[in-house]
């Protein structure tokens, strides 16, 4: 294991880095560059899914030309960098420009980072050592940086004084973020050995095919077509940017699947990592309203006093690593405890529960603002509401990652990464939709209200709104009409949260049903 130490440290500051950042980035869509809660939650979900996006790129590049070791350093230095636009912009010295340039650094860094940090971590790992062990010792290092991040950068950067937001203190969160990803940067170029010998090649791993190309941009054409035709709007990110990531992870697939080098038994390992990767992208979907619609919950309709002290919204999220420190080590000795009797289930399954565990969570909380009208919700729900998406989190997260680990045949070691990073990035462009369709919470009832509005009474569309009384509201970011998907609108916080429990707990019983289809079939996943 002293090999992996070290990755574990590098993983743990760009953790710190990454999650910090992303604890207040949402807020300071809102707060600082005056974005409606909506278009931010869309920006931030489309923020996410390019970072995860990337890795595909990063990937190959990895395996072909870099190297792991190297692609490494070059992620770590593009995050660091990142860090310094978002401080700029913050501390008003330019315009928005400086946090999009930010972003796109980020997006390149994880790019190289993200699939070479655990491509590294299965090529030096000791092999008589269960993979899913390592991976669930992986996340608690992980989850330990996650935890800083998401309590150091919000107690910067995250600043309420008597009520009123005090938003030159995002440039103190972001600046946090960089000192820890410079320290990253600096434990893996000191203490990590390359000892992989990469050797540039050219020739290895999949080949490109006009046939197979053609087939796929087929399937991307006619995806992207279906996908945009029902998310047509008026936000580009939503109706065109979200449909390409979605078209271009299935294309992608059958790109992989449809090259004749590779042999029946690697298209049977690679499939069963591409089911994991579909149904990962529900789980993520529904676990990244942490950094949207929760914490627009928790900023705008909770009571956040817990034993005495006010907790910043941005910073509720550490609760969902706090736990992970607490259950990774568990989960990984009864992984090993499981397997010394042949008892371990097979991944699919684990993340099956993990999907219907999910499931359980938003109806629990569901149940719990079902009349909670212009009330708080208390934080012990959020809390319970983080205990048990860890416990999802350990049963699909690192079981994928040790999926990829086992099964990938090792010259596509970085691409097959990279696409289950894509997978990421799918859940995360859905999470950004999905958030976009966050009712008004109570704040924004009483905003109008004292801008002489009843916004009830327009949103249930029992009161004629004028062109004056239409600016009014786009002008405070008000909404006019509840948001809706497919005929159904959502007008409370319950037909919210019971569109998550819908969502994975259907994934978590399909899933359920796929293994079982795959065990008489005698194809075992793991």
């Amino acid at each position: 294991m002293k090999k992996i130490r070290v990755l574990f440290s590098t993983e743990m500051w760009e953790k710190f880095n990454f999650y910090g950042m992303r604890a207040i980035f949402a807020l300071f869509l809102v707060h600082f560059l005056a974005i409606s809660e909506t278009d931010a939650a869309i920006y931030y979900g489309a923020f996410l899914a390019l970072s995860y996006l990337t890795p595909i790129i990063g990937g190959f590049l990895a395996d072909k030309f870099l190297g792991y070791h190297k692609s490494v350093i070059i992620g770590c230095a593009l995050l660091t960098v990142a860090q310094l636009f978002f401080y700029a912009n913050a501390s008003s010295f330019g315009g928005a420009w400086l946090t999009l340039c930010g972003a796109v650094l980020v997006m390149c860094g994880n790019g190289f980072f993200k699939p070479s940090i655990t491509a590294l971590l299965s090529i030096k790992a000791p092999r008589n050592v269960s993979m899913d062990a390592v991976f669930s010792s992986y996340y608690f290092f992980l989850n330990l940086g996650v935890l800083l991040g998401s309590f150091i950068v919000p107690y910067f950067g995250d600043v309420v004084v008597n009520g009123v937001r005090d938003v030159s203190a995002f440039k103190f969160g972001f600046l946090s973020a960089f000192v820890a990803m410079s320290i990253g940067l600096l434990v893996f170029v000191v203490f990590c050995k390359n000892d992989e010998n990469f050797t540039p090649k050219v020739s290895d791993g999949i080949r490109f095919d006009l046939k197979n190309a053609l087939v796929s941009l087929f399937v991307f054409v006619l995806i992207f077509a279906a996908i945009s035709y029902f998310s047509s709007g008026a936000n580009i990110v939503k109706s065109y940017l979200y449909p390409t990531i979605y078209a271009f992870g299935i294309s992608l697939g059958f790109y992989v699947l449809l090259d004749e080098s590779i042999s029946k038994d690697e298209r049977k390992n690679i499939i069963t990592i591409f089911i994991s990767a579909v149904f990962i992208v529900f789980f993520w979907a529904s676990f990244e309203q942490i950094g949207s619609s929760l914490t627009f919950i928790a900023n705008n309709q909770m009571d956040r006093n817990l034993l005495g002290f006010d907790i910043p919204p941005s910073m509720i999220s550490m609760f969902n690593p706090l736990f992970v420190l607490v259950l990774s080590f568990v989960f990984s000795a009864f992984y090993i405890k499981l397997g010394r009797k042949n008892l371990e289930p097979n991944g699919l399954y684990k993340q099956a529960l993990g999907l219907c565990l999910m499931g359980v969570s938003y109806l629990i909380i569901a149940l719990n603002v079902r009349d909670l009208g212009d009330e708080l919700l208390h934080i012990r729900w959020f809390i319970l509401l983080y205990f048990m998406h860890t416990c999802a989190e350990l049963l699909v997260s690192p079981i994928g990652f040790a999926l990829v680990a086992k099964l990938s045949p090792k010259r596509l070691l970085g691409l097959i990464f990279g696409i289950f990073y894509l997978a990421n990035a799918t859940g995360y462009a859905l999470s950004g939709t999905l958030a976009s369709l966050l009712p008004p919470t109570a704040d924004k009832f009483i905003k109008a209200s004292e801008l002489g509005i009843n916004l009830k009474e327009i949103l249930n569309q029992r009161a004629e709104i004028s062109e004056v009384t239409l600016e009014i509201l786009k002008a405070n970011n008000l909404p006019s009409s509840y948001p809706q998907i497919f005929g159904y609108e959502i007008s409370t916080l319950f037909h919210f949260f019971i569109l998550f429990f819908i969502l994975c707990f259907g994934a978590g019983v399909l899933l359920f049903a796929i293994c079982r289809a795959m065990d008489r079939t005698n194809a075992r996943a793991c």
